[in-house]
């Protein structure tokens, strides 16, 4: 008797809290909820501003179209036959890419994680760098990995200069190699520009004792080496924002001009350059599991080769750091240069008030171009060396667009459509059409740069982001007293001396 009340009392236990679990909606509900309300807001704005009937019908039919449906587990079957339910909850998350289709890749190609649950803990566990996947220390296994094709990504290609992943690790936004140095040497530490103990692919902030124990070392590293991007450093935010309001929300920072403890802002490897972010790292996208005032996010789940000198600034246009203080300090002026990033640039002298820092020198075209128009991809993403010098680790130098007294700029033609040329073509939509017989600029180094191209008696140079064309002026024929050996932009400023203050 008591056995048989004992097991009765266990199955209405049981019933109980199957009644409550079936009762219960899932969080995956909810956030396709709120995401078929947030559409239908939309598109009743739009409906709004119609004036044509048929368009007005269209509107109509979708908004009644998302009144009507129904929260539902989204599978979806990758060509590989893999399942992955990711966006039954990240349902309004944007496409990563063009290249990256997310019905052909998936999402734990690059992500990781449990792609069959619909529990946040499970699924997000093994996520590769959490919610970063570009973070270096697991790209090898994001942009690095393999995809459902069996086809490696950007690592372990027989061609090096499609293994970003292993190139940028030894670049000097990965490492600040070529910075160390020049500050052990201004300290009179090393009479060599090597830096003993620091191993190929290390980041310099790693480095145990980049001054050898001087009084200055500590604020050395926590200054200028934490803010590195490449190593996940803290982003500065701009003196005197304590708050800014996006599309969906507002994002509080502390008004000393960092952020609060749960809501630092750090750079995180291939991310900091491709995926684009708003000045307070705010996400303004439709993915409803991602809140409007969290802090450390890009403005849409997108990447992207054309990077606009906006995003370099976040970086780069912050303060200044003083090598002998050993101290950073942010631009009293961050406020209105957030203020005109905000309103958009639309001529040179609004690209000029907000691109360089204050009493800094710099000639006409580095304002007229972006930063990814004259840093090359070897520049940037690094060439498999270990530099000690800053000047060593950069590829393009003044002559190599505008020539010199003695020649004309040196040039390649295509010849072939395995190109790495081609490559650049594809990975940015910008680029007028490349073709068999072109005739590209190649830098002293033996850099392509295809972007740059020779037609009869003209040089053009075509924007990485906006595709507008500029006419290269060479030196060769003209009254430029250049000098050969100094070809770095200090040596072109002693003439080309613009500032913000003398335009």
């Amino acid at each position: 008797m008591k056995k048989t009340f004992l097991l009765a009392s266990l199955f209405l236990i049981l019933m109980v809290i199957l009644t409550l679990k079936q009762g219960r909606t899932p969080e995956w509900s909810d956030y396709q909820k709120e995401y078929f309300n947030e559409q239908i807001s939309e598109l009743q704005v739009q409906l709004g501003a119609i004036d044509n009937e048929n368009k007005k019908k269209q509107v109509e039919l979708q908004i009644a179209s998302y009144q009507n449906r129904k929260p539902e587990i989204i599978d979806l079957i990758l060509p590989n036959g893999k399942v992955e339910r990711c966006k039954t909850c990240h349902i309004g998350i944007e496409e990563i890419s063009s290249s990256h289709p997310s019905n052909t890749f998936g999402c734990v190609v690059c992500h990781g994680g449990n792609p069959l649950s619909l529990d946040e803990t499970t699924a997000h566990a093994q996520m590769y760098g959490g919610s970063h996947p570009g973070s270096l220390n697991v790209a090898s296994l994001s942009c690095g990995g393999t995809g459902g094709n069996g086809i490696s990504c950007h690592a372990n290609n027989q061609e090096q200069a499609k293994n970003e992943v292993d190139l940028v690790k030894t670049s000097i936004m990965s490492t600040k190699a070529g910075e160390l140095s020049v500050v052990r040497m201004m300290f009179g530490l090393d009479k060599t520009k090597d830096v003993p103990g620091l191993a190929k692919g290390q980041v310099a902030s790693l480095y145990p004792h980049p001054l050898q124990g001087q009084p200055s070392e500590r604020g050395f590293k926590e200054d200028c080496l934490s803010q590195c991007h490449q190593s996940e450093g803290n982003l500065p935010v701009p003196q005197g924002l304590t708050s800014s309001n996006t599309q969906q929300g507002t994002a509080q920072v502390k008004s000393n001009g960092q952020n609060g403890d749960n809501d630092k802002v750090q750079g995180n490897g291939c991310e900091a350059c491709h995926v684009l972010t708003n000045p307070t790292h705010t996400y303004i996208g439709d993915d409803t599991t991602i809140k409007a005032n969290d802090i450390g996010h890009g403005m849409v789940h997108r990447l992207t080769t054309q990077i606009p000198y906006t995003q370099c600034n976040q970086c780069h246009n912050q303060g200044n750091h003083d090598a002998l203080k050993m101290s950073f300090s942010v631009r009293s002026d961050m406020a209105k240069v957030v203020s005109d990033w905000k309103a958009g640039d639309t001529t040179w002298a609004d690209r000029l008030s907000d691109y360089y820092l204050p009493g800094e020198i710099f000639a006409r075209c580095e304002v007229s171009l972006d930063c990814i128009d004259c840093h090359t991809r070897r520049d940037v993403m690094g060439d498999d060396k270990l530099h000690t010098s800053q000047y060593d680790a950069v590829h393009l130098q003044c002559l190599d667009c505008h020539g010199t007294k003695e020649r004309l700029p040196l040039t390649k033609k295509i010849e072939n459509l395995n190109d790495l040329a081609f490559e650049e073509q594809i990975t940015n939509s910008q680029f007028p059409a490349l073709q068999i017989g072109d005739e590209i600029v190649r830098t002293v180094k033996d850099e392509e740069l295809p972007f740059l191209r020779h037609k009869g008696d003209n040089w053009i140079q075509s924007s990485r982001i906006t595709g507008k064309t500029f006419n290269v002026p060479l030196v060769y024929g003209s009254k430029c007293e250049q000098t050969l050996d100094e070809q770095g932009a200090d040596s072109c400023h002693k003439c080309h001396d613009q500032s913000a203050q003398h335009p």
